[in-house]
């Protein structure tokens, strides 16, 4: 499984579940996976296909609940580091 899948696993895995200790797997999983990566401009790229996919996978399957509410709070994570990444490369 590449690093990415697992990335997109993890996350959606979390989106369904709640579980605390997984968010923390997923976010170290993520931090390694981007750090990976060459250059800010493909780690920006990666969080946007992550955050792409992860809403693709929710819509799929009509998450609601509790379920969308952690799916909003991930895509607002995932928004907020790839602001952070961007701020990074900012003369």
């Amino acid at each position: 499984m590449t690093d990415r899948a697992e990335c997109l696993r993890l996350l959606f895995e979390f989106v369904q579940s709640g579980d605390v200790e997984q968010a923390g797997t997923t976010a170290g999983t993520i931090i390694a996976y981007i750090s990976t990566l060459e250059g800010i401009e493909a780690q920006v790229a990666a969080l946007d296909d992550l955050r792409s996919n992860l809403t693709s996978r929710c819509e799929a399957v009509s998450i609601s609940g509790e379920a969308e509410d952690r799916h909003e709070i991930v895509e607002d994570a995932l928004e907020q580091a790839r602001r952070t990444l961007e701020s990074q490369s900012d003369p």
